[in-house]
């Protein structure tokens, strides 16, 4: 298994999505924001996608140059949508217009459709919480993407629908929860069979619903689904993120005949100082990190991590050693660069 440095893998992800069709800066966007899936720990949302994002150029169901643009808008609102453009630009263009009203005006609330794949959700509520604002963000598949069965059913279909929280802190990285409304992300799946590993128990069915724990079982053929996490909580979430991040964004929710893969989503953005004051709102979360964190660890753990923690650890320790790449997606990335003509030398 290969291990690049971050540089090392933007400049081949960027140097594939340029050969492809992207303008560098497009590109330097799109793979900025693989890669730091990768340094967080979030293989499946990372450099894997390469060759899933030029297919997706060369069928015409992303459309690169694409800059997101308003529909509807008030001081707190904007209803926005993307042409189809990469995700990663459309989602930080939409995120910086609610950050701004935010700002002004204590909230920003941005509805947006027609976008492509956004990647992992979690980057943009930290970016949010970076700047000292929380935010609360649904995610769905404009109706496509089915992949989790629902509660009580063994067919696919809705999709992994996440929810991602980002919250600032006055000292150290922000709380982030970033997850999938299903056992396990479709994403962690794949990377799974590229390593020949099994899923854990109780997080995927065959075609006949059956528990599995073969991802070649899920991805099929004949496909499989995820299930909810949790059961019917997690089936109960995500039934109501697909109307918040679709039917509010004019994206659609999960249904027959649609397949092409895009994100809508609903992004809820708040100026804590706006609330109250700053102090109390910072005094507050640390209380509760600390509260939290001096829990007795159970058999099995050695301490309490807060939301977010794990990435910024993986963060850490990947920045200083590498990104591992498994060989299966290595394979694949090197074969998209191959048609156009790019040269992988990584080592440059």
């Amino acid at each position: 298994m290969p291990t690049f440095s971050p540089h090392q893998l933007t400049a081949v992800a960027e140097d594939v999505f340029v050969a492809a069709g992207l303008e560098q800066g497009e590109a330097r966007t799109v793979a900025d924001h693989l890669v730091q899936a990768n340094l967080a720990g979030h293989d499946s949302h990372g450099v894997l996608r390469i060759p899933e994002y030029v297919e997706w150029m060369e069928a015409g169901d992303v459309v690169p140059g694409q800059h997101v643009s308003i529909i509807y808008e008030t001081p707190v609102l904007a209803v926005m949508e993307g042409g189809w453009g990469f995700g990663q630009v459309i989602g930080l263009e939409a995120f910086e217009v609610a950050m701004e009203k935010a700002r002004e005006n204590g909230v920003g609330i941005v509805a947006v459709s027609r976008c492509g794949h956004i990647g992992r959700v979690g980057h943009y509520p930290y970016l949010a919480a970076e700047q000292g604002l929380v935010t609360v963000m649904f995610v769905n598949t404009h109706g496509g993407g089915k992949l989790a069965a629902p509660w009580g059913g063994r067919g696919r279909r809705l999709s992994a629908n996440p929810i991602s929280v980002g919250i600032p802190r006055k000292d150290g990285e922000p709380l982030v929860l970033d997850m999938a409304t299903s056992a396990i992300a479709d994403g962690k799946l794949k990377d799974m069979l590229n390593r020949g590993v099994p899923a854990p128990a109780g997080c995927i069915v065959d075609a006949d619903g059956n528990p599995t724990t073969d991802p070649a079982d899920y991805v099929g053929p004949p496909e499989g689904a995820l299930l909810p996490f949790g059961g019917h909580k997690g089936f109960g979430l995500s039934f109501v993120i697909d109307i918040l991040a679709g039917a509010l964004s004019g994206a659609g929710c999960s249904r027959d005949g649609v397949n092409r893969i895009g994100n809508g989503f609903l992004a809820i953005v708040i100026q804590p100082e706006k609330l109250r004051d700053g102090d109390g709102f910072y005094a507050d979360v640390e209380g509760l990190v600390q509260h939290v964190k001096g829990s007795e660890p159970a058999a099995g753990f050695d301490e309490i991590l807060a939301p977010g923690e794990p990435e910024i650890r993986t963060r850490q320790q990947r920045s200083r050693d590498g990104i591992p790449v498994d060989d299966t997606a290595w394979g694949k990335i090197c074969a998209a660069a191959k048609r156009y003509g790019v040269r992988l030398n990584p080592s440059e």
